[in-house]
């Protein structure tokens, strides 16, 4: 029996001692480091996957970040105050799929369509699979669906449909030739804008094109007032009206002058009863005289402008486009800096060609918009062969563009406007399209500012995913990074480890 106690008692001593001993515990603090480390990480894991969930944590290093949101549009959708949700109507991984040749076009769409939902708090994105869920498209009846929409967006009871001819571009020979749909650019950026803009924006601006004078098409620039929530509607004076809540009128290259008739009720449009808030386009047609036109030239008149029949003709290197003629040329902004305000940059020139001076004749109605240099003339357009060789032009500043306003004299009170653009072309698409000038800006900024908006207006250039190149151009920038991660890091863990494992031998 006693035998048996002190067997017993040896035993929890030798129990006792064990783990009263250094290693053990040792042991046990290092166990127990180690479940806090991997608890640690796998905590730490579970944060940055919601993290990432909402705010991606990728870097973009292509030449021209084809998968960030420019910073227009971050602007405008932090600004964004109603609830808004993107549908892209297929499973994100058909969405993305594709060969090899529009593959990275979809990727790219997507990261892009991820960032704007990530850009505010107020979108919601989600990926609807139509041909699993089709009563989905029962709740939205002003859509057609037999065409090839891509996403729903939607705000309350507003809905937009984005159709993929809408977020990319694609190339016509080979689908001609071939049958093959490639993809050779994309506008998702724009195309989703447009459509939050629209579905956001309630009280629209309303645009009257006003045809019946055989004016021709003007679809580039209306489709960038539409993407820019305006609503653009067709009217001809000859046996219509322009609608009474209608601001803007645009008269673009008309063929044949308006009657009187049509003079009196823009006249009456322009003065709104008073009311004033009226603004009407005007760009001149150049292959007929000036007498062609005597009620659109008288209308001028009324707002102190008239046109001068000939082309700006430039002489500025600086003013000039590399290897272009001299009717072909850039403009600088007037001195009125309230046409310019909303520009996000005005150092980029408005380009215009084949332009008819604009001259004004009552300085307290009318000023320059875009004007020429100091070393451009008056080509007449009426100049005779035999006159040619006598012909010394006078150099001077000369308006590519130009307002006339009237008001009711008050301060604050509204104004009515004729804007005078001298070249039909500066609103042609090929121009609309170029970053490099401020055509789109400019235009879209001049109507917001007659409007008074100033929180609806985005120009967006689409970007080619396929630049290889890093958008990091500067050598320090990039040799920083690459020595802090390929060498500094793992010689610090490396010395970190020895310095551990030195101390734990001579213990």
């Amino acid at each position: 029996m006693n035998n048996e106690k002190k067997t017993s008692k040896a035993k929890q001593t030798k129990k006792g001692s064990f783990f009263k001993q250094r290693g053990t515990r040792r042991g046990a603090v290092s166990i127990l480091l180690t479940v806090l480390f991997i608890a640690a990480i796998v905590i730490l894991n579970i944060l940055l996957s919601a993290i990432t969930d909402k705010h991606p944590l990728y870097i973009d290093v292509t030449e021209n970040a084809s998968y960030q949101l420019q910073p227009q549009t971050q602007e405008y959708l932090a600004q964004v105050s109603q609830p808004v949700s993107i549908y892209v109507l297929q499973k994100e991984t058909d969405f993305e799929s594709g060969d090899s040749s529009n593959y990275k076009y979809r990727v790219q769409a997507n990261k892009l369509i991820h960032a704007i939902a990530n850009s505010s708090d107020q979108i919601d994105l989600h990926y609807v699979d139509i041909t699993a869920e089709p009563t989905f498209t029962q709740a939205y009846p002003r859509v057609n669906w037999t065409e090839s929409h891509a996403i729903l967006v939607t705000c309350g009871e507003l809905y937009r449909a984005v159709d993929l001819t809408d977020m990319f571009s694609f190339d016509q020979e080979q689908y001609n030739y071939y049958g093959t749909v490639v993809i050779n650019g994309q506008h998702v950026e724009q195309a989703l804008m447009t459509a939050v803009m629209n579905v956001t924006t309630t009280d629209k601006t309303k645009v009257s094109v006003i045809t019946g004078q055989g004016e021709q098409e003007l679809t580039a620039f209306t489709t960038l007032l539409e993407n820019n929530a305006y609503e653009v509607e067709t009217v001809s004076l000859l046996n219509g009206a322009i609608s009474e809540d209608s601001e803007f009128a645009i008269i673009y290259d008309p063929d044949v002058d308006i009657d009187e008739k049509i003079y009196t009720t823009l006249s009456k449009w322009l003065e709104n009863d008073g009311k004033y808030g009226h603004h009407l386009i005007y760009m001149p047609n150049d292959q007929h005289p000036l007498s062609d036109f005597p009620n659109l030239n008288a209308l001028l008149a009324d707002y102190g402008m008239e046109m001068q029949y000939g082309y700006i003709y430039e002489n500025d290197s600086s003013h000039l486009i590399p290897g272009a003629d001299q009717y072909l040329s850039l403009y600088d902004y007037g001195e009125d800096t309230a046409y310019t305000d909303g520009l996000r940059n005005a150092s980029i020139p408005v380009v215009m060609m084949l332009t008819m001076p604009v001259k004004i004749t009552d300085t307290t109605m009318a000023k320059p918009l875009l004007v020429s240099s100091e070393k451009s003339f008056l080509f007449p357009l009426d100049l005779k062969q035999e006159d040619a060789e006598n012909f010394k032009p006078e150099t001077q500043k000369l308006n590519g563009a130009a307002i006339g306003v009237h008001n009711d004299g008050t301060e604050g009170g509204k104004s009515s406007s004729v804007i005078v653009i001298g070249s039909y072309e500066a609103l042609r698409a090929n121009y609309l399209s170029i970053t490099s000038y401020n055509n789109a800006a400019y235009f879209v900024n001049l109507f917001n500012t007659l409007s008074d908006r100033d929180d609806v207006s985005i120009v967006i250039e689409g970007k080619d995913p396929s630049a290889k190149e890093l958008g990091v151009t500067s050598l320090d920038a990039i040799a920083v990074p690459s020595i802090l991660v390929r060498f500094v890091i793992p010689f610090g863990v490396l010395l970190v480890g020895l310095i551990i494992w030195i101390r734990r031998r001579h213990r």
